[in-house]
């Protein structure tokens, strides 16, 4: 088992390599040692491959092409795709459930007396404004739902006056959602 990993694991390093090195680097490395060097210039630009900045950027675009190939992303990406298929739906569940909450929050008002007027506020939801998916730098699924959240305040010499007036709105809060996708549907 361990000797089908070590293989795996130097094919996928192999695979990296390769990628990096392209017709087209290797033409840039060329032209660079065909060109002459002064002696002043030689020592004044130190070697671009002797330099742990270089070499660090080379394991760092390895280490890139080898999350982007390994078996988890590859699952990581294909449910993404499933995922974003299916957020707009949620996101119009989402806003019907919104909407059934408002309807709650009018039938559920608690009225306080004040100054002689009974009085009531609730809270109100706006439709769906941004309904978007994106995934990750790891893979990941992420959803993202933006929305007006509205606190209205209503007032009457009696309960049943107060229901029929017009709302006044005193508060508006632009909300964002994020939700994850997990087990093969979307979270919150």
């Amino acid at each position: 088992m361990m000797l089908i990993r070590t293989v795996g694991t130097a094919a996928v390093v192999a695979l990296a390599i390769a990628g990096l090195t392209s017709p087209a680097h290797a033409q840039s490395q060329a032209i660079a040692q065909t060109l002459p060097v002064s002696a002043s210039e030689s020592a004044a630009v130190p070697n671009a491959a002797a330099s742990p900045a270089a070499n660090k950027t080379i394991r760092q675009k390895i280490k890139t092409l080898i999350a982007r190939i390994t078996p988890d992303r590859a699952r990581r990406d294909l449910e993404f795709k499933k995922a974003s298929a299916l957020f707009p739906d949620f996101c119009r569940h989402w806003e019907q459930d919104l909407h059934d909450r408002e309807m709650n929050n009018l039938s559920r008002l608690k009225f306080i007396p004040k100054d002689g007027f009974e009085t009531a506020t609730y809270t109100a939801y706006g439709k769906v404004a941004d309904c978007e998916s994106h995934q990750s730098r790891d893979g990941y699924s992420i959803g993202k739902i933006t929305y007006e959240e509205f606190i209205y305040y209503i007032v009457g010499k009696s309960e049943d006056e107060a229901r029929h007036a017009a709302a006044r709105r005193i508060s508006d809060t632009h909300t964002t959602e994020i939700f994850r996708w997990d087990k093969g549907k979307w979270f919150y």
